[in-house]
């Protein structure tokens, strides 16, 4: 089983499934004792991209709270969680890849389900624009979205990417 373990900050963080906390002081705790103890709060928040129509796609809320969208973690799923302090998240079972590893950008290939592109050809088709990442240029600066139009992606670094074709995977390229 790989293990994926992130920094968290206070705030808004994007995870996925499986996770306990442990925060900056070393006290590690599961999902539900990190709830109990106010260090994350109780409602995570994921995108429903799967109406027909732009209008009905949204915003929905996780939660064991009656009359939430959703009451459990599901795969293939990207979750918003509020942290109400820094620490590591560790997503068991999860893939990907060992710290430190990058993957060169313009290996990236994408698919609408019928046809697949090349990075590059997906920007020319419109389909993508370039990743943006959370970080900054320099120490000094300010936190802010930075654009990646050539380079590397890192591992364990978040990147999104913005795209206006429904539907359409990512697939990287070894």
């Amino acid at each position: 089983m790989r293990l994926r373990r992130f920094l968290s900050k206070g705030g808004w963080n994007l995870i996925g499934a499986d996770v306990t906390f442990t925060n900056d002081s070393g006290n590690s705790y599961t999902w539900a004792t990190a709830l109990a103890n106010n260090k994350v709060q109780a409602y995570l928040a994921y995108y429903d991209s799967s109406p027909a129509t732009a209008s009905g796609r949204k915003y929905k809320y996780l939660s064991t709270v009656s009359g939430m969208d959703d009451i459990s973690l599901r795969k293939n799923k990207g979750y918003w969680v509020y942290m109400n302090e820094s620490g590591n998240l560790s997503l068991g079972s999860a893939g990907g890849s060992w710290a430190n590893e990058s993957y060169d950008v313009a290996k990236l290939r994408f698919s609408n389900g019928t046809d697949e592109k090349s990075f590059a050809d997906a920007k020319t088709a419109l389909w993508v624009e370039n990743p943006q990442y959370w970080g900054r240029d320099d120490p000094e600066d300010d936190m802010e979205f930075m654009v990646l139009s050539s380079g590397n992606l890192n591992s364990w670094q978040g990147y999104f990417v913005k795209s206006s074709v429904d539907n359409l995977t990512l697939i990287r390229q070894n």
